[in-house]
């Protein structure tokens, strides 16, 4: 029977071999197939460039204007920050370099007409190829700007800026701040620094670094953890830029063949200098920092050229895990890391101990004023939107030159998370509806008013929690923002007896009700309290209800209407029903600013500006902004407004401004809304206009009014943005006149012509 069983056992085993051989060879295939698609991945990749044109957004540059105040010290401090480089007097300046004058040095630059009394003059030269020109700034002994000279100093010019400022990017749509870098621009210390922590085998290895992979291996099963990964510098390129950052053994398997591809296609340089680029680096408000280059400056504030060992060796540090090794965060943990770090090169041979040493005593980097911790993500919608409605694409990069200031911006971020944890804290009423888990929201836009440029917004407390852009889109009651245009109305035209008014004229401020379409309307003072006959003036600083509907009923509700219209409140409905006069409709906080600006420019109107310029990735001109302005009010009557709405910040509604010691000229508005559910304040200077909203999203009342919830906000931002700004009053029509006001002169006055600013009012007339 044995040769029977061997007959029958032959076949069978050659059966499974073909099965097996089969399986092999189709499993072979799948392999080779599947590598090959790996590999065409890979092709497709590098054909489009490893990284696509970013949308960047850039910030007007830090302006120097005429008559602003400004320090020595603190030019040549703002022009360090933003790493101009000093030169001596006598040295030749490039673009880029800075250079401070004496007073003798100045002298023989400016005509001697204009340096009777000038200290000391600042040279610069800007970077920028559009804006290329060399300024000279003339000081005087009072620190102000006395004169700007530009073209050689053959021209005066009333403001010099430095070069705009990128302060965001959006590479794919994606928010992330990223300075791409070339491998022989880094600092050899920086190199070595990654390569010593992250993969010290990298110039040996194809790839895969088997010795790596098992010592990651040894020491986890040691820890019984994971505790350690295996990954070369070319695995995590191709981890960070093809793949996830999913831990399975397929996603293994694949990130070390592409490893081993990518290294068949690219040199070494190549793939080092895109690893220094790719990187996630920590997090600056809703903006990713990727790479080295975005690392430097936030947490260096310097160049990656520029960094030295201990610097390099803290970025290094910082790539294994930002938010734990983050050196303001975490200080400790930055420096424990970084001390590992060097000594890796230290055994590596890269570093001497006393360079270890010397960098491993050195103290961890601090950024003074770091502008825009949270880099505008409010404006940058708004910059979005217009792109939008210009119909522009960004699918191929665009540079975009915005209106922003970063002072401000960063100023305004502070100060609004500041004012709303302030009053969660202190106020009884809105503590308690804290507990209920309701955040009181605020925001604040501010305009350039001599040019209309925004240069702050925030529409919430804080972005990451909130993207609902409250400036934008929230369409909220404006109570007692709406009465100077009433006044405004009023003192344009006429009134029942046609007479001309003027601030003196008198109102009733009395109960009244007024019938109209079969329904009964009686307004009602803030204080239930009234005052009789009293000046319009005193009824506008002391935001009189009963006066203000009486002054709107007798100048006729489509008048106001059209004023409001005019000044640019373009786009809320509007109806002319009787509370129109106190605000009892819906309006954007841009519409209030628009309107606001027309007053601050007396009656000269001009749209917010959100962009400049536009340009291709390669600096095609695409976009110019081209505003034009038109005069829709009498420069004298909207002056008599103003010099009206002067009085509420010094004895008016508002006169915990100049309580607070806020002194320069300025004119504004508080506003609550009879349900004390929205709080404003609307306030300019000469220079800057800028409206404050406090309230809750789901309309829950604060009881707060505008000068308790939106003005102290207003304060401490204006205290800000108007510290360097000329203390000059209103530029008022020549013909404007200042009149000192006693009660004796009273009913003479009533009768004199406007325009004219009153001083020193009785704080009563009866």
């Amino acid at each position: 029977m044995a040769p029977n069983v061997k007959q029958t056992r032959g076949p069978g085993l050659r059966r499974y071999f073909k099965l097996f051989s089969l399986f092999i060879a189709l499993t072979l295939s799948l392999i080779v197939f599947w590598v090959y698609r790996l590999n065409t991945q890979i092709d497709e990749r590098l054909r489009s460039g490893w990284f696509r044109p970013p949308v960047e957004l850039f910030a007007r540059g830090e302006t120097f204007r005429k008559n602003s105040f400004w320090a020595l010290d603190e030019l040549r401090n703002t022009f360090v920050q933003h790493q101009y480089r000093e030169r001596a007097s006598n040295q030749a300046l490039y673009p880029g370099d800075f250079s401070i004058l004496a007073r003798a040095e100045c002298a023989e630059q400016i005509h001697d007409s204009f340096g009777a009394d000038i200290e000391n003059c600042v040279s610069f030269s800007n970077r920028h190829t559009s804006q290329n020109k060399h300024f000279l700034l003339a000081l005087n002994r009072q620190n102000q700007i006395a004169h700007i000279f530009t073209e050689n100093v053959s021209q005066e010019t009333d403001y010099a800026a430095l070069d705009p400022e990128l302060y965001a990017q959006f590479f794919d749509g994606e928010p992330i701040l990223r300075t791409l870098i070339h491998v022989g621009d880094t600092p050899l210390e920086c190199l070595q620094a990654t390569t010593a922590i992250e993969d010290k085998d990298f110039l040996e290895h194809r790839g895969v670094s088997a010795s790596g992979f098992l010592r990651a291996m040894g020491r986890n099963l040691l820890a019984g953890r994971y505790a350690q990964g295996g990954s070369t510098i070319t695995q995590q390129l191709v981890k960070n830029y093809f793949l996830t950052s999913e831990k399975t053994i397929r996603r293994k398997i694949q990130e070390m063949v592409m490893a081993v591809l990518l290294e068949s296609k690219l040199d070494k340089d190549q793939i080092l200098e895109n690893y220094l680029n790719v990187n996630y680096m920590g997090q600056r408000g809703p903006f990713q920092v990727i790479g080295f280059g975005a690392a430097a400056e936030h947490y260096v504030g310097k160049k990656l050229s520029d960094l030295n060992l201990s610097e390099c060796a803290l970025l290094a540090a910082i790539i294994n895990n930002p938010g734990r090794f983050d050196p303001a965060a975490h200080p400790e943990n930055a420096k424990k890391r970084r001390g590992l770090v060097l000594s890796r090169m230290l055994e590596n041979k890269m570093i001497s101990p006393e360079q270890a040493n010397r960098a491993q005593a050195a103290e961890l980097p601090v950024i003074k004023d770091r502008l825009l911790r949270e880099p505008a993500p409010y404006f940058t919608q708004a910059i979005f939107r217009e792109l939008s409605e210009l119909g522009l694409s960004t699918d191929d990069g665009l540079k975009i030159y915005t209106t922003l200031d970063m002072r401000a911006q960063d100023e305004a971020q502070i100060k609004t998370l500041a004012h709303v944890q302030s009053l969660e804290s202190n106020h009884p009423k809105i503590a308690k509806i804290k507990t209920s888990g309701k955040s009181l929201e605020a925001s604040i836009l501010s305009v350039d008013v001599r040019t209309g440029e925004v240069m702050a917004l925030v529409g919430g407390r804080q972005y990451v929690k909130t993207q609902f852009n409250r400036v934008l889109d929230a369409h909220r009651q404006v109570g007692s923002i709406m009465k100077p245009f009433v006044f405004l109305a009023a003192l344009e035209g006429h009134d029942a007896r046609a007479e001309r008014l003027n601030p003196l004229t008198k109102i009733d401020d009395l109960p009244f009700v007024y019938e109209y379409e079969g329904q009964k309307w009686a307004p009602q003072n803030y204080t239930k309290e009234y005052n009789g006959s009293v000046p319009l003036y005193y009824a506008l600083k002391m935001s009189l209800n009963a006066a203000t509907a009486k002054l709107g009923l007798q100048t006729g509700l489509n008048n106001v209407i059209d004023v409001a219209r005019r000044a640019g409140i373009a786009k809320s409905e509007m109806k002319s029903y009787p509370a129109l006069t106190l605000g009892a409709f819906e309006i954007y906080p841009w519409e209030v600013a628009t309107a606001y600006l027309t007053l601050a420019r007396l009656g000269n109107r001009i749209p917010l500006q959100f962009i400049r310029t536009i340009e291709s990735a390669d600096g095609n001109p695409i976009y110019v902004n081209s505003p034009s302005a038109e005069q829709v009010f009498s420069p004298e009557t909207t002056a008599t407004l103003v010099s009206m709405m002067k009085q509420t910040l010094t004895t008016g509604t508002a006169r915990l401004a100049t309580l607070s010691g806020f002194s320069r000229p300025a004119a504004g508005k508080t506003g609550t809304t009879s349900d004390l559910k929205d709080t404003w304040f609307a306030g300019f200077t000469p220079q800057i206009l800028t409206i404050t909203w406090t309230g809750y999203d789901d309309n829950t009342p604060t009881t707060l009014t505008g000068a308790t919830g939106a003005l102290p906000l207003w304060i401490e931002f204006m205290k800000s943005a108007s510290a360097r700004e000329s203390t000059d009053d209103f530029p008022w029509p020549k013909d404007m006149q200042k009149i000192k006001v006693s009660r004796d002169q009273i009913p003479t006055l009533i009768s004199h012509p406007a325009p004219y600013e009153i001083e020193n009012p009785p704080e009563f007339v009866q």
